[in-house]
């Protein structure tokens, strides 16, 4: 995603901390939290600068950026003619603006030559003395337009334009000021345009406050408000009643029975719905993910595979009431510990590596190992990952075309692929998927072998669960099966999408400290070791009200709650509001917890 400030400045977040970081150092600068946030759209950037005088254009130039600094500013680009297509709607928006002055659209064209905009400034660009080189000289015509003075028409040199820096020397009687140095991986204000304008929109936000936190309906449900406090499910609020808080000792982990039976529940249904006389729809549970037996067992309940990384998982999965038939082996070490390896046939193995498969067809062979399916994992091109085989050379595609032909055919052939879109992004994550079934396309036609089981993970959010619309996950099934005609079961794993929203952290307030403002510092009894994943994503905090017993969404503020650890990384929550009747000893919940803040949590300062 991109943030920008309500005047200028734009940084690119490409993850929860780095998005964090950067809206804190935007609103310390602009003195708001109303900040812009927009998709990244992947594409090349395009400006259409004009003039215009009382509502009429005097002229308009495109600009296409061919080199940009890091700050993604133009840096070289090619000018051409606006075309009619779009300059009839922009002559008609221009006219009803009665717009006086210069104006710049910047946008970007995505792979499919679809135009974004990003922005519109109401003033000329900083490379609009580019566009006199390709023979435009929009400032002139502005000026000619307001005065009547003819200009001198501009001479075409080039149709493109590069910048070039000019050093030039400091008089010794006004030296330059030193730099500011931030602390070690803190991100600060470029200083780009070194002026007064932060000092005015700080003096202008003192007129146009942010409306406060309000509170929960009469029913107890949370809502959602002006503020940026987030929607929270009414099963969440629902489960939580079913506790005595007050005979709790916090930290603790709260089961959302109720919620997680509910996602598995739908899960299973939309399978159930998407599956047909030739292909079957199942879903995977990846017991890393949360091995707390109860999720585990939803999983078996729901009809669900369980996919384990070792054979310690696999055990956890048969002790529970797996079938060796309904387990799926998977990762770089699944072997660990030796001797576990279960005496049927499970359903599936996928490979991770070469060495892999060869490991895996001699076990085929001497009958160590049975599996129904046997297939490999791909490893995604040109984004990093530790997993699965390479296809981004023609040199890994070829050894893995020639590992594949090596698979004993006495098992259908699968193929695995799994990346967190948390990491990568959701829109990404859909190009990805849609390039591995190109991938698989082309190993079915290279090697003669069927893809009948298609295992696919890592595209799912729990607001994909709880949504009431099976439409993008029906589309991934249904382009599946057209460019994979032979595929008999496609496998998803929504794991982390089920678990994330199943469990909760309840913690209680240590110690309120007032810093000056609305700035606050709370202590809380809980911390990091309970909530390891707080730096990689979200939490919906909500807040018990100790008089009313209702619950209240913590939104968006200055406060920032600190764990009971003496680590300086020790922090659960930044910029939110805490209520000004909180008190020392109220009760906080920290939701979306139950994934692998659950099962990579662990034990410290607990003496």
């Amino acid at each position: 995603v991109w943030l920008k400030g309500p005047y200028y400045d734009a940084a690119r977040a490409r993850s929860w901390p780095e998005f964090n970081a950067v809206r804190s150092a935007l609103s310390r600068v602009w003195a708001t939290d109303r900040l812009f946030l927009q998709s990244h759209v992947t594409g090349y950037e395009e400006s259409v600068a004009l003039s215009a005088y009382r509502g009429e254009i005097l002229e308009c130039v495109s600009m296409r950026k061919r080199e940009v600094t890091e700050e993604n500013k133009t840096w070289a680009g090619d000018i051409s003619d606006v075309p009619e297509e779009f300059m009839r709607p922009l002559r008609e928006c221009i006219r009803r603006l009665n717009w006086t002055g210069g104006a710049e659209l910047e946008m970007v064209r995505d792979a499919e030559g679809q135009l974004w905009l990003l922005e519109m400034n109401p003033r000329f660009p900083a490379w609009i003395h580019g566009a006199t080189i390709g023979g435009r000289n929009v400032v002139g015509r502005l000026v000619e337009g307001a005065t009547g003075i003819a200009m001198e028409p501009a001479e075409v040199q080039s149709e493109e334009f590069t910048r070039v820096v000019l050093e030039v020397p400091v008089g010794r009687s006004f030296p330059l000021p030193p730099l500011p140095e931030p602390l070690g991986g803190g991100i600060g204000h470029s200083l780009k345009h070194p002026s007064g304008i932060p000092k005015l929109a700080e003096r202008l936000q003192e007129l146009n406050l942010l409306p406060h936190q309000g509170e929960a309906n009469g029913n107890g449900h949370a809502e959602t408000k002006t503020n940026g406090a987030p929607d929270v499910p009414p099963s969440f609020v629902a489960d939580l009643d079913t506790y005595n808080f007050e005979e709790m000792e916090t930290p603790d982990w709260l089961f959302l029975q109720t919620t997680a039976a509910d996602l598995f529940s739908r899960a299973s249904n939309v399978a159930r719905t998407l599956t047909t006389d030739e292909t079957q729809v199942s879903n995977a549970y990846s017991i890393k993910t949360n091995p707390d037996e109860r999720m585990v067992r939803l999983a078996y309940q729901s009809g669900f595979y369980a996919e384990a990384i070792s054979l310690l998982e696999v055990r956890k999965a048969l002790d529970i009431g797996f079938k060796p038939e309904q387990v799926i082996l998977n990762g770089p070490g699944k072997w660990w510990p030796e001797g576990l390896l279960p005496k049927g046939a499970i359903h599936a193995v996928f490979c991770d590596s070469i060495a892999d498969v060869e490991r895996v067809s001699a076990a085929l062979e001497s009958g160590e190992l049975q599996s129904k399916i046997v297939g490999v994992r791909l490893r995604t091109p040109h984004i990093e990952s530790r997993f699965g085989i390479p296809v981004h050379t023609p040199e890994d595609f070829r050894a893995l075309v020639e590992a594949v032909e090596r698979l004993p055919r006495t098992s259908a052939f699968g193929v695995h692929f799994h990346m967190a879109s948390s990491n990568i992004g959701v829109q990404q994550w859909w190009h990805l998927y849609e390039a591995m079934l190109r991938w698989c396309k082309s190993i079915e036609g290279l090697t003669g072998r069927r893809i009948e089981c298609l295992d696919v993970g890592g595209g799912w959010f729990p607001d994909d669960w709880h949504a009431h619309s099976d439409d993008q996950f029906a589309g991934a099934v249904a382009r599946a099966r057209k460019t994979l005609p032979s595929v008999r079961q496609i496998i998803s794993e929504p794991g982390k999408a089920l678990a994330q929203p199943s469990m909760a952290v309840a913690m209680r307030l240590l110690e309120i400290q007032e810093m000056g403002g609305d700035v606050k510092e709370a202590v809380v009894d809980g911390s990091i070791a309970e909530l390891p994943m707080h730096f990689f994503q979200p939490h919906r905090v909500l807040r018990r009200d100790s008089r009313t017993g209702r619950w209240q969404t913590l939104g968006r503020g200055h406060t920032r709650l600190m764990g009971r650890l003496c680590m300086e990384h020790d922090v659960v929550a930044e910029g939110v509001e805490l209520p000004e009747d909180a008190r020392v000893g109220d009760l906080l919940v920290f939701c979306d917890a139950g994934a692998y803040d659950r099962s990579m949590s662990y034990v410290f300062g607990r003496g």
